[in-house]
């Protein structure tokens, strides 16, 4: 694969200042503490950790970008998901990308089929960030450990948002990675330079004892084993950040994450939208339908 070509229609994005696991991390945090102040159980130290986006080719540091618009370029041949499935390959650098690549058609298209009306527009994520065209989410590899994200924000009704995809391993302690001390400080965001920073691992969505009746739902559907949360957290201006997830065991020790937010933008964006711009079922739809296409 081209890689010029990759980087500027699929795109080497910088290390997310996304704020999804961090604010929610937070908020769990200090339940966590509740709890464990009155004898209640507490969360496996991997259940608060925010894991580092940083992409694994391409080393040029992103320009800032022009505020409006970039002009419209045609779209680089994507290859198409298999029709036998998707598998997750991380045998090599070259197989990571081709992966990735494959899971933004798949991303794009279940989107589509769940909510026709949604548009991908540029969303700009850390300062100095390159533009690019809108029509695509920003892919980028992680690597400590490997695994696939995809961010963007999406247009429909007038209003726009944000929308991510995470594919990451379900257990990172099976890795050799290990957890956070659920009392002790945040992790610190690598810079793309850093080699992928130290190995953190990413909460896995749960429906725990005492969650709040219709926050959280476990199920399988088609033989998926799927989770849904719904999660709050205070904004600015007495406004709230509202967060569908929707999390689903993958082959091969991985699981997929798509989450919905009612902001645009990294770290401290205003609320652009009472709620997501994505519905539960719209979600859980395109979610569900992505793990599917997922083999061994």
């Amino acid at each position: 694969m081209n890689q010029q070509i990759f980087d500027e229609h699929i795109g080497t994005a910088p290390p997310s200042t996304v704020d999804v696991d961090r604010i929610i991390q937070r908020q769990r945090r200090g339940s966590l503490l509740r709890r464990l102040a009155g004898g209640g159980t507490a969360l496996a130290a991997t259940g608060l950790a925010i894991s580092v986006g940083v992409a694994l080719s391409g080393g040029t540091q992103p320009q800032p970008g022009p505020s409006a618009a970039a002009p419209a370029r045609s779209a680089p041949a994507v290859p198409s998901a298999s029709p036998s499935g998707l598998r997750l390959d991380t045998s090599n650098p070259k197989a990571i990308q081709q992966t990735l690549s494959r899971l933004r058609v798949v991303l794009e298209r279940e989107v589509a089929g769940a909510a026709p009306d949604v548009r991908w527009i540029y969303m700009p994520d850390v300062p100095g960030e390159r533009r690019l065209p809108d029509g695509h989410p920003a892919m980028y590899a992680e690597r400590n450990p490997v695994g696939w994200a995809a961010r963007s924000g999406v247009a429909r009704h007038g209003k726009k948002a944000g929308l991510y995809m995470w594919v990451r391993p379900d257990n990172c302690g099976s890795q050799g990675g290990g957890g956070l001390d659920p009392d002790g400080p945040l992790p610190r965001r690598s810079s793309p330079q850093a080699g992928g920073g130290p190995r953190v691992c990413s909460y896995m969505l749960e429906c725990e004892h005492g969650t709040k009746a219709g926050a959280c739902q476990a199920s399988t559907t088609g033989g998926l084993d799927v989770v849904e949360r719904t999660e709050t957290s205070p904004a600015k201006n007495g406004k709230l950040y509202r967060f569908y997830q929707v999390q689903v065991k993958l082959p091969q020790g991985y699981y997929l994450r798509l989450s919905a937010v009612n902001y645009f933008g990294g770290d401290g964006s205003g609320v652009t939208s009472e709620t997501p711009l994505l519905t539960k079922a719209e979600l859980r739809t395109a979610a569900t339908a992505i793990a599917a296409q997922v083999v061994n």
